[in-house]
Parts: structure tokens; sequence; C-alpha cells
């Protein structure tokens, strides 16, 4: 040590050692847990957080299923030709809405209305035939009493008159047949919708067996809404089933406007071992077309009627490892006198406080459980925060509840 200290006289250290001991000291006090300002556990006590607190209270709010779901329409046709041929007309326009029943395409008929007259003459033929045969019986009849001809020849005469009747039912047959074939190369819509695009254009040539059609037509109203239902939640909508269905609403999922408002119409009868949910069918009216086949919107619709419950902004909610939880503020006093610190608002203790959640819903979060009216909860500064923390609350701690999004956030359900 004598060595070190004359070294650094020789050196002229001393005015850099003072303030290295100096430093060293300081370290060694704070260590030692003794002295104003610590927290009794051998560290600084944490200077009181600034937050801002909401005084909670009761909401009415409904357990709403909030799902994805797909716009699909209630029918979809696709046109096929039912006989070969050209095509010589279309009585439409690719897009339009069309009338079921109302003419779409015509083939070239002019080989089936030539088979039409053909087994129209066949018709008259066979109904001659036939009444010349019956004509023929009848003369039998009379002359075998008279014994100019035997049993056996009018036995042949009714044979032969029988069976030209049956020739004109065959002769029936085949103009139905033909005037059948005829119908088919005219083309009318099954379905009252929306037509798609041409398949074939003017002049084509289509076949029955065609894997192209000539046009798809999609009803659009009512048109429906495919989406799944949580299997905890299936019970719920059986009984909004059962009930008419209940307001089923249908959301953009951009703008969170409401674009049809219907029913639920079908659950179907398993759940998915893939998914784990049920599939769901909701109607709307769908006037103006708000919907359109394949778009992806949100689905809401209540589960159940409206009870008081404890509403949250959706921040003021955390997830834990366990469940999820909130700050709730205590009452007392936190400052170095034992007082509520300076400050408008007030101040407190923070304490971490498990909730059971209910449903979310407008950016707001319902609680069963776990919170109280007229406690106050912390709403933001929440990373900062550790349990048992001393704070400081921004203003008279009124209701600052977060701004609400117009819609709720899909795939979630109360």
């Amino acid at each position: 040590m004598t060595m070190v200290a004359s070294f650094f006289r020789r050196r002229g250290a001393c005015t850099v050692l003072a303030p290295v001991l100096a430093v060293a000291s300081l370290c060694l006090a704070a260590c030692s847990g003794s002295g104003d300002g610590k927290d009794g556990k051998g560290g600084m006590k944490r200077p009181p957080q600034l937050v801002a607190a909401q005084t909670v209270a009761m909401e009415d709010f409904a357990p709403t299923l909030l799902a994805l779901g797909t716009v699909t329409p209630s029918q979809s046709v696709a046109v096929r030709p039912r006989a070969d041929g050209e095509i010589v007309g279309i009585a439409f326009r690719e897009g339009a809405n069309v009338r079921a029943g109302q003419l779409l395409f015509r083939l070239d008929a002019r080989q089936a209305q030539a088979n039409v007259q053909q087994a129209r003459a066949g018709l008259a033929s066979a109904i001659a035939a036939e009444i010349q045969a019956r004509a023929e019986y009848s003369r039998a009849q009379a002359l075998v009493g008279k014994g100019f001809i035997s049993a056996a020849v009018v036995d042949q005469r009714r044979a032969a008159a029988d069976a030209a009747r049956a020739q004109i039912d065959a002769a029936r047959g085949q103009v139905k047949a033909a005037e059948t074939q005829l119908s088919f190369l005219t083309v009318t819509a099954p379905i009252s919708g929306r037509t798609g695009e041409l398949g074939f254009r003017l002049g084509a040539n289509v076949r029955q067996g065609d894997a192209t059609a000539l046009v798809t037509i999609n009803q659009l109203s009512p048109i429906h809404v495919r989406f799944l239902v949580p299997a905890a939640n299936v019970q719920q909508a059986r009984l909004l089933l059962a009930n008419s269905g209940g307001a089923v609403v249908a959301r953009d999922r951009q703008s969170g406007e409401v674009l049809a408002t219907g029913r639920l119409v079908f659950l179907d009868n398993n759940i998915d071992p893939g998914n784990g949910g049920v599939a769901a069918r909701a109607e709307f009216r769908n006037e103006g077309d708000v919907l359109w086949p394949g778009a992806i919107v949100d689905v809401e619709f209540p589960l159940g009627r409206a009870t008081p419950h404890i509403a949250l902004p959706e921040g003021a909610v955390q997830t834990g490892r366990d469940a999820p939880f909130v700050w709730a503020v205590s009452a007392g006093g936190n400052g170095p006198d034992g007082k509520a610190p300076a400050g408008k608002g007030g101040g407190g203790k923070v304490q971490m406080r498990d909730v059971v959640v209910a449903g979310r819903l407008g950016g707001k979060v319902y609680l069963a459980s776990g919170l109280k009216p007229g406690e106050k909860v912390v709403v933001d500064a929440l990373a900062r925060l550790r349990d048992g923390d001393a704070v400081r609350l921004k203003g008279p701690g009124k209701p600052q509840m977060a701004a609400s999004p117009d819609r709720a956030p899909a795939g979630s359900a109360g």
C-alpha cells in the first residue's frame, strides 16, 4: 500500500483518486440499505407513476358473436345446353338481371322443327290407319252373324284394330319427344338473378357435354352469408334460430359500416372436428345489392338478452398468463409523508386484479366479475406498472373512456 501511495505521489495522481473513492463510498452506502429514500428491500423506491384512471360503471351488454362471414348467393345455377346446336340468338346482356323463365339463348332449330313435323305426320297416318282398322272390325262383326266369315277372321280384324290404336300412342310419343327436343333449343332462365360472363358468343357451336356453361346466374335477393359458430355458443345460437333467427348484422370489414340486417336461417347438424365450429347461414334481403357473392364481411349478432356489466376501454384489460387482469387503484396515501401525493387527481397504489370477460364489442370490454362500480382502473401507461406501485392520477379521476371504434374486432365472441 505504501508503494502504491508513493507511486501516485510520484505521478501527481491524488487529484484523480479522490473522486473515485468518493463514488465508491456512495455505492457502498446505497447497498447498505440505510438512509432516506429506500424501499426497505435493499433498492431505491420507485417514484409514483403518472397514469390516467377511469371510474368504472355499469352498462347494458348482450353476449354477442363476432365472426368472419362469406357472402354466397341463395341460389347459383350454371346454365348449360341440353341439345347440340349453333347459337343464333342471345336475348340478354351479360351482367344483367333476369327473371325466371326469361329467354336467354336460341339455338338453330331447323332440324328439330323438321323432326316435329315428321312426327306429327306419323301421328296423322297412325290415326287414319286406326280408323280403317276399326271400321273393318265393325264390318266383320256384322258378317260373322250371317255366316259370311268365320270367327277367326273377326279375331284378326279386332287384333288389327288394337294394333292400330297402339300405333297412335307410339306416334303421339314421338311427337312429344320431337317437341321436347325442339324446346331444348330455346334456353330460358331457371331462376331469377344476375347473370355473369358469357361462356359462348353468337355463332358458337355448343354441345350437351361442354364443361363451360353458357352463363351462370346468381340469385342476390335474398342472399346468404356463411360463417362458423364456436362450439361453446351452439346452444345459444340454437335458441336464437328457434326464435325467428334474431337480428344478424353484416358489417364492412374496412369501415365497420352496417351493410345489411338479416336473420339466422341455418345451423349445421354437427361440429366440424377440423375447426371446432358449426357451419351457420344468415339470410339478408340485400336491397340495393350491397352484399356481393364472394365478399368477406364481419357478422355480428346477440346471443342473449342485454344485462348490466362493468364496461372498460379495450386497452384497460391486459392478457395475463392465467387470466385477463386490470390495474385497480386502491385508495390510500403513497407520498413520503404517508399522504396522497400532490396533484389534482390524487393517487393511490395499483393492484393487479384478475377479471372475467363476458364479451367485447365496440371497442369496449364487458366484465362478468372482478370489479365493482365506483372502483378506479388504470387506462394508460400500463406497461410501466408493477403490483403495489404508487401512482398519481391525471385530472380529477373522472371517467376517461377511450375512443371506441365503430365496430368490434372480427372473430371474437362474448
